[in-house]
């Protein structure tokens, strides 16, 4: 018979910090609702132009979103503990959104960002934009 995990002396450091207060990032709350199935890319924008050996590759803001949250979700299998929330492309950079199970390092974010980053290089055949990844939740299973 396993123990529950929120038992563990160790949620009482997530309890105590869930206690505070945090101010939400000016505009995450209005970005976060306008995703759409976790995915929000707009479908009238002219293609991006994204930089390659020979010249440059083009491809739409909602491809590349989508692209984004598949490869990621694939990642964060492979990494354990970690599940994508939401995927958006913000200011020319890709936002990526995840929960991570409880007891997963917060620091698996930078790995799932430099994977995604190389993956989505090698899909496209040419540099992306920036890629963040951004831990917004801990679950305890």
């Amino acid at each position: 018979m396993s123990e529950d995990p929120r038992d563990d002396p160790r949620w009482q450091q997530v309890r105590a910090a869930a206690s505070r207060p945090v101010p939400t990032p000016p505009g995450l709350v209005e970005r976060v609702l306008r995703s759409v199935g976790g995915v929000r890319g707009r479908h009238t924008t002219a293609p991006l132009d994204l930089p390659s050996s020979g010249g440059k590759t083009q491809v739409s803001e909602r491809a590349l979103v989508l692209m984004t949250r598949n490869l990621a979700a694939e990642i964060g299998r492979e990494l354990g503990g970690v599940h994508v929330a939401a995927v958006a492309l913000e200011e020319d950079v890709l936002q990526v959104l995840v929960t991570i199970r409880f007891g997963v390092e917060a620091a698996v974010a930078d790995l799932l960002r430099h994977r995604v980053s190389a993956a989505l290089t090698g899909q496209l055949g040419s540099a992306p934009p920036a890629v963040n990844v951004h831990v917004v939740d801990v679950h305890p299973d």
